[in-house]
Parts: C-alpha cells; structure tokens; sequence
C-alpha cells in the first residue's frame, strides 16, 4: 500500500513540475525546442545524431567561452551572444538538413556527408572558441600555435582591425604581467 501512494506522490510531483514550466513563455518555447530535435535526431539516425550532439557541444562551448571573453573585455554581450548562438543553430540546422536530404536520396546508411559537414562546421566553432581563449588568457602556448588563423577572429570578435591585432594582442599581455 505504500508503495501506491509513493508512486501517486512521485507521479502528483512530476505533473505539478510539468504545468510550472509550462506557465510560462520559456518553458513552451523550450519544450517546443526539445520536441522538435528529437523528431529531427531520430530521423537522422545513430551516428548522425551523435555528430548533432559534437556540434550541439561545441556551439554552447563557443557561447560559454564568448560570455567569459566579453567579461573579460568588460563589455555586456549576454543577449548578443544568445541571440548569435540561436542564429548559429538556424545556419547549422538548416546546412544539416539539406546534406540529410541529399543523403537519405543518394542511400539511407551513407554518412560521409554528414560527418564531413559536422567535422567543418566543428572545426569552425573550435577556431571561434580558440579566440575567446586568447582573449581570456593571451599566453597559451598550444592555441598560440594558431596565431596566424587566429588574428582574423580576435579581430572579429574585438572590433580591432586586422593590422593592429598584434598591438592589441601584447597590450592584453602587458596587462597581465602588470596585474
């Protein structure tokens, strides 16, 4: 008998938990969200899904290390960096869906494609996180290695022109040593 009413309390919880987060905009827009890339990586399938996940990763990585960055820079970009975050998922969803398509026309365990395109749109997001992190901590050996792909996107991200990246690169250093 105990056991029923734990599991009617647990099920009372889960219910009330539910209607909270759908009283508000957030909670639909999300749930809306996780039903939608569920449709979507089921219909990709396994090893299309597990690529979805890198580019899901590496993307809120980039958002992560962009908010650090822009803190570090003193400057407020939370709503510019959802709001790039969420236009970087329109890109890279729609880029995906076209090369599925493609695929599942061509043959339906044929994956190349996809991982190619994953592996690009990855690797454009690690070069994006690369910045964040020489903005945050300028003497990185390893992501140093990268300066010459680098300059362009610190340029980018810290509105510097190309040229003058170099200066702006030594005075983040020259701050550091003096702090």
């Amino acid at each position: 008998m105990e056991l029923i009413i734990i599991i009617c309390q647990v099920a009372g919880n889960i219910i009330h938990r539910i209607a909270n987060m759908l009283s508000n905009v957030w909670g639909w827009v999300g749930s809306a969200f996780i039903f939608a890339m569920t449709y979507i990586v089921g219909w990709f399938g396994d090893t299309r899904t597990s690529c979805l996940y890198l580019i899901l990763i590496a993307v809120g990585l980039d958002l992560l290390w962009g908010m650090a960055s822009s803190h570090k820079r003193k400057t407020f970009a939370l709503s510019v960096g959802f709001t790039k975050t969420a236009i970087k998922f329109a890109i890279y969803l729609s880029i995906l869906m076209v090369v599925a398509a493609a695929e599942k026309a061509i043959s339906d365990n044929w994956c190349i494609l996809f991982r190619a395109t994953s592996a690009v749109l990855i690797c454009a997001e690690g070069i994006s996180i690369c910045g964040h992190i020489l903005i945050i901590k300028p003497d990185t050996p390893v992501i140093r290695l990268l300066w010459k792909v680098l300059r362009s996107e610190i340029a980018k991200k810290t509105g510097v022109r190309v040229e003058d990246v170099e200066e702006f690169y030594n005075n983040l250093i020259q701050n550091r040593n003096d702090s």
